[in-house]
């Protein structure tokens, strides 16, 4: 497997790109909207995961929900589909000063 360390700015890149904070994508969405070939699916589906377990920390975005699917063309493959959202920014309690 090839290492793409930029994976987490590519989706970000992605998610602006279409100007969603919600959005069902695909792997080869994601490959076709950069021009990547197939070995950086498996860079794109690990991080994908990853976002959804837990928070990323350079990543806005996380993996709300997971489907499969079978594709409706041969070789009618099993494909996931993932749907990203911006993490909700959790709100700093601010300490005040002298009252």
């Amino acid at each position: 497997m090839i290492r793409h360390p930029e994976v987490p700015e590519l989706l970000e890149q992605y998610m602006e790109a279409t100007g969603s904070a919600e959005r069902w994508v695909t792997v080869r969405e994601l490959r076709s909207f950069f021009q990547m070939e197939e070995s950086a699916g498996p860079a794109f589906s690990g991080f994908l995961q990853k976002i959804h377990h837990g928070p990323f920390v350079s990543c806005p975005y996380k993996v709300a929900r997971m489907e499969k699917f079978r594709d409706t063309t041969p070789p009618y493959r099993i494909i996931k589909k993932y749907l990203v959202q911006v993490r909700p920014v959790q709100a700093k309690h601010q300490v005040s000063g002298a009252e």
